[in-house]
């Protein structure tokens, strides 16, 4: 079989992104601003791409052409979120995730795996007083957004519209199927982060540092009755048909950053964090199937918490419970020793 030509491959990968060819074709017609039959015409090799045509459909759906013309590319195509627009304010961050969120599932046959080394992202949305507190943490860190520059945490500094906002984000998680891996480490960066701001002056009232911790201990409570139930779904609910499917596995042998690939009938993506809780994506082939297959290697090494796992499901999130009080006494100790600050 003769060697395949720059544009059939160039195709043959576009095409394996959409499940009907007419689909293609239309979004082609108007990437190329062209009419249907030009492009039908590209895709039988009757007419050849020009090169600014070759271009922009690269650009476009994120091609490497060096991998397709040297065939061994380490090259990776990918973007990174942090590039197409600053973060001003907190409402733009959770939407450009909630956009994604929605693309995710308009997929046919999705599945969202997700290794953490640290809480998962979408599930601070449970509790509306921890995603406060993150999004201010990032706020400060990585956005650097000038009116937190001076400003002590509190917890009516996030509007209600943006906690509004985290749960719509929370829904498209709870309606996505997914795998996840985790640690008994999750918690510690959040952790670290609390007890930090209290010995800093970081809070405008320590309390609420004593209630952050009081509200992860009700998150790793519902976190675990997801995991016994296999299903997600909200406080105070219950599992409905159409929520998604959870299946969380235990491992401590493999230390990653966040990192995130999803599967589906027309192609695969990975998602990894980078200047968290900004992130990087790219649909390049290898290395979403070297990834995917990273994933399940760890996934065949790792304890299940889900189901039927009860004695490692209560050990587990026994362990996250510790922690979290250990750090609430010691809180509750510098607060007592300064005098209630």
């Amino acid at each position: 079989m003769a060697p395949q030509n720059l544009q059939d491959q160039l195709f043959e990968l576009i095409l394996s992104r959409y499940p009907r060819r007419a689909d293609a074709v239309e979004d082609l017609a108007n990437i190329l601003h062209l009419g249907k039959d030009p492009v039908y015409r590209r895709l039988r090799g009757d007419t050849f791409l020009s090169p600014l045509e070759i271009s922009t459909l690269a650009l476009h759906f994120r091609i490497s052409l060096d991998a397709l013309i040297v065939g061994q590319s380490d090259n990776v195509m990918c973007n990174f979120n942090a590039f197409s627009q600053k973060i001003t304010d907190f409402s733009q961050y959770l939407n450009d995730y909630i956009v994604t969120l929605e693309q995710i599932r308009r997929l046919p046959n999705v599945h969202f795996n997700y290794a953490t080394v640290e809480i998962p992202v979408f599930t601070y949305n449970f509790i509306p007083e921890l995603i406060c507190f993150k999004l201010y943490v990032w706020g400060r860190t990585t956005w650097n957004l000038e009116f937190l520059r001076d400003r002590p945490f509190d917890f009516q500094l996030v509007t209600l519209p943006v906690v509004q906002l985290s749960q719509k984000l929370l829904e498209h998680y709870i309606a996505l199927d997914s795998t996840e891996l985790w640690s008994v480490n999750i918690v510690d960066n959040t952790l670290a982060q609390i007890e930090y701001h209290v010995y800093s002056g970081g809070f405008r009232d320590p309390q609420e540092a004593v209630i952050l911790c009081e509200r992860l201990v009700e998150w790793a409570a519902h976190m675990k009755a997801l995991a016994a139930a296999g299903k997600k779904f909200k406080i105070g609910e219950k599992p409905e048909h159409g929520s998604g499917l959870l299946h969380i596995y235990h491992n401590e042998m493999v230390h990653t950053n966040n990192t995130a690939i999803v599967t589906s009938d027309v192609g695969k993506f990975v998602f990894a964090a980078f200047c968290n809780p900004n992130f990087i994506k790219s649909s390049d082939p290898k290395l979403c199937d070297y990834t995917d297959d990273w994933f399940q290697n760890v996934i065949a090494k790792s304890s299940p918490l889900t189901h039927s796992s009860e004695k490692t499901r209560d050990w587990f999130f026994r362990e996250l419970t510790r922690k979290i009080e250990r750090v609430k006494q010691r809180i509750l100790l510098h607060i007592e020793e300064n005098g209630g600050l």
